[in-house]
């Protein structure tokens, strides 16, 4: 399938846009569309909402919300996690609107519990405003070591230095 980077830029940036009613937009160019707060965080700048990028693999979206909060994390939907890069970015190659519905109807989510916690009112975001937001991180999954789909798979840095030692021993005997 053929990709069309552009008209899933502008498809998403009109997603992002569609939420950012007294948010403040830092980019809006032909790769780049992004979005803040008024609200002040600790490192005395704007709090990031989100981004749409475009670039020379994919059109990247970026939901900040999805970062510190664990209830938005678990209402991803199972088709956009494929799409899902790290922890707050989503890939795609072109439009796909049963996907972007799915990402409308998140970042209504993640602009909603901004609300709630009053990350969208402009000033200083206190200590307690940031205390009573779910920051907690989502569980994390324990990472896979690059030998875990073989448990009896020896460590690579073993098996590196084995291997540097076989070459050493191979080079003195000539």
């Amino acid at each position: 399938m053929p990709t069309d980077f552009p008209a899933a830029f502008a498809a998403l940036r009109e997603i992002l846009r569609k939420h950012a009613a007294g948010m403040s937009v830092h980019a809006d160019t032909p790769s780049d569309f992004t979005l803040s707060t008024p609200a002040i965080g600790s490192n005395k700048m704007p709090i990031w909402f989100g981004c749409v990028l475009l670039k020379k693999s994919a059109v990247t979206y970026h939901l900040f919300p999805l970062y510190f909060n664990p209830k938005l994390q678990a209402a991803i939907p199972a088709e956009l996690l494929p799409r899902k890069q790290g922890k707050t970015c989503f890939n795609f190659q072109r439009p796909d609107p049963t996907l972007f519905a799915q990402l409308d109807t998140l970042t209504q989510l993640a602009r909603e519990a901004f609300e709630r916690h009053g990350f969208l009112i402009p000033g200083t975001v206190s200590q307690e405003q940031f205390s009573n937001a779910p920051s907690s991180p989502p569980a994390k999954t324990p990472k896979r070591s690059p030998n875990s789909a073989n448990p009896k798979a020896p460590p690579r840095r073993k098996k590196r230095a084995a291997t540097i030692r076989k070459k050493q021993s191979a080079s003195r005997s000539t």
